[in-house]
């Protein structure tokens, strides 16, 4: 038989290429097979899921015709697990159950009252799971199959978890560790019993780990990933992945996040090949919580937000997942987003209402993680306070609507003080001679006497006024007015007082000494500043240096007296004038 079975293998090792290429209906051989290698067929990787769909079916029919019962039991409970479709499901589950009740077989009532359970427990289902679950113990038990009676010990232990009765996990999932930890040198079935002892130590490690159990979960770990080398290489990723969830859990718990990070990190992908989108997402859970537990929100939000995508599409949440809620709650909290922070709240109630409703078992976690009442006044305060914020929004629109009034007026403003500004600076321009010219030609010239002068004899010796305004001539034409001097100095340079060169100022030109100065420094910084483009490398102390003012407040004041601009206005409309780069900056200026 073994070698008949080899041969078969071989057979379709040969041919599977082809049974993945050719439809079923032209490769009927499989009819003439009988049921032994059928199911050969079947249990191997070669076929297509459609391909061993069809083999199964006709494996039951074949069963079922030829009356075998133990065949008939393997078909309904083959396609109990390969069916999707929860319904279907349950159909295959119940069509085994109702068949084995007529073979008055209690080991074949357990089993099928195992196969009600596991779908049920697939689905989420976790009370249902655990009655048909508790019924299949007890028929096995009478049986006298520990080995088949253990398999079911370690499912209810993982139902009991996922209803948090954690003592009644650890109870039933440690007598089933301790019986394959017994049966680990048996021959007989040696890697089926080493696959049942990992299975049950992951379990009995994620039960301590909700019971805080510190020094177990480390030995637990250890005898789990030692026993895990001794599996195929296949098998031998799968379950690694799931110890380093546990071990990422548990670094988290001791504050490792780096260490934690890296394991649940390394984890994902074998248990995203899996299809295990629960354990999947508690690995998203973790890796959030590190986020958070090192001052990274922003980091950890897009972790828990999956959670919710999960829970959205499939409608998959348990008492683990939930906390990715409370997270993205106290998130939007912190961040005042009144719309985001109900959101997850209803969320949360929704959550706690689905999972009351399926799993009444779950009253510690209503009680202590799910606080309906508080749940439902904290809606209820959001939902008010976002009525007063919308309230209030549309009453910022009003102000915001002023704001946009004043802000427009504020630019017809601006814009007609800048048209103003403009013809001011065009008309400085205008009046900016390219040569030094005499005083004068002031913008705002002053009222001078127009008393005639009169004509002297070239040997008649001049008045005193004559002399001065000589003088200051000279004086202007070679830039003295850029020099720190008082009307002190300037008197003694004149051969005069300061009474005398007062009342010249006063008298003849109508203007007072520091006026005077000051005009002359402007008008000589306007033409400057006009035709000089270097000057403009300056800032406003720089300035002010070069046209004689002791400090730039000083030199700005005169400016925007003189010329109703500012030096910074004027500065910027002539760098924007065409002709200013046009200057020759190497020109010397006379």
């Amino acid at each position: 038989m073994f070698l008949k079975k080899l041969l078969l293998l071989f057979f379709l090792i040969l041919i599977g290429g082809f049974s993945y290429a050719l439809p079923t209906q032209n490769n009927r051989d499989y009819k003439n097979w009988s049921l032994q290698d059928l199911l050969f067929s079947i249990n191997s990787d070669l076929l297509s899921p459609a391909d061993k769909e069809i083999y199964l079916e006709y494996y039951l029919q074949k069963a079922k015709k030829e009356q075998v019962p133990e065949a008939i039991i393997v078909g309904y409970r083959k396609k109990a697990f390969l069916e999707k479709d929860y319904n279907q499901q349950i159909l295959y589950a119940d069509s085994l159950l109702t068949y084995t009740l007529t073979l008055n077989d209690i080991k074949a009532v357990g089993t099928a009252y195992n196969v009600k359970s596991y779908v049920a427990y697939l689905n989420k289902n976790y009370k249902t799971a655990l009655e048909y679950g508790l019924k299949a113990e007890d028929y096995l038990q009478k049986s006298q199959d520990e080995y088949n009676l253990n398999k079911v010990k370690g499912a209810i232990g993982a139902i009991y978890y996922h209803l948090e009765e954690y003592e009644k996990s650890e109870k039933t999932t440690k007598e089933a560790l301790t019986y394959y930890q017994s049966k680990l040198h048996d021959t007989t079935n040696a890697y089926n019993n080493l696959r049942g002892y990992i299975t049950n130590v992951f379990a009995l490690s994620k039960t301590n780990f909700r019971q805080q159990k510190t020094d177990t979960i480390q030995l637990l770990l250890r005898d789990g990933y030692a026993a895990i080398n001794k599996l195929t290489s296949k098998d031998k990723t799968l379950e690694t992945a799931y110890f380093d969830l546990i071990n990422g859990m548990y670094n988290h718990r001791l504050k490792q996040y780096a260490t934690s990070d890296s394991l649940l990190t390394k984890s994902l992908a074998p248990i995203q090949t899996n299809g295990d989108f629960a354990n999947e997402h508690l690995a998203y859970l973790y890796l959030g919580k590190n986020a958070w537990e090192t001052n990274q929100r922003e980091k950890a939000l897009p972790y828990f937000e999956k959670i919710e995508k999960l829970y959205q599409e499939t409608h998959f949440a348990n008492t683990e997942l939930s906390e990715a809620f409370d997270y993205l709650i106290t998130y939007y909290q912190s961040k005042k987003n009144l719309e985001k922070e109900l959101h997850y709240t209803k969320l949360l109630m929704e959550l706690s209402s689905e999972l009351h409703k399926k799993n009444s078992k779950l009253s510690s976690f209503m009680h202590i993680h799910l606080d309906t009442k508080k749940l439902e006044a904290s809606q209820k305060k959001l939902e008010y306070e976002l009525s007063r914020s919308k309230s209030k929004i549309k009453g910022l629109y009003g102000v915001v609507t002023v704001l946009i009034l004043v802000v427009f007026l504020g630019l017809i403003y601006y814009q007609k003080k800048q048209q103003k500004v403009q013809l001011q600076y065009k008309h400085v321009i205008q009046h900016s001679p390219q040569e030094v010219v005499q005083l004068t030609e002031h913008f705002e010239e002053p009222v001078v006497n127009q008393t005639p002068i009169i004509t002297t004899d070239v040997h008649q010796p001049m008045s005193t006024t004559q002399v001065l305004s000589k003088k200051l001539d000279e004086f202007e034409g070679k830039k003295g007015f850029l020099q720190k001097i008082t009307q002190d100095e300037l008197a003694r340079q004149f051969g005069t007082n300061r009474n005398t060169l007062s009342k010249f100022f006063n008298e003849e030109k109508n203007i007072n000494f520091s006026d005077y100065l000051k005009q002359l420094r402007i008008r000589h910084a306007v033409r400057e500043l006009t035709y000089n483009p270097k000057l403009h490398l300056l800032n406003l102390t720089g300035l002010a240096e070069e046209f004689g003012f002791g400090n730039s407040k000083s030199f700005s004041t005169a400016f925007k007296e003189i010329t109703k601009l500012s030096v910074t206005d004027f500065i910027k409309m002539r760098q924007q004038d065409a002709d200013f780069k046009e200057i020759d900056q190497k020109q010397p200026l006379h």
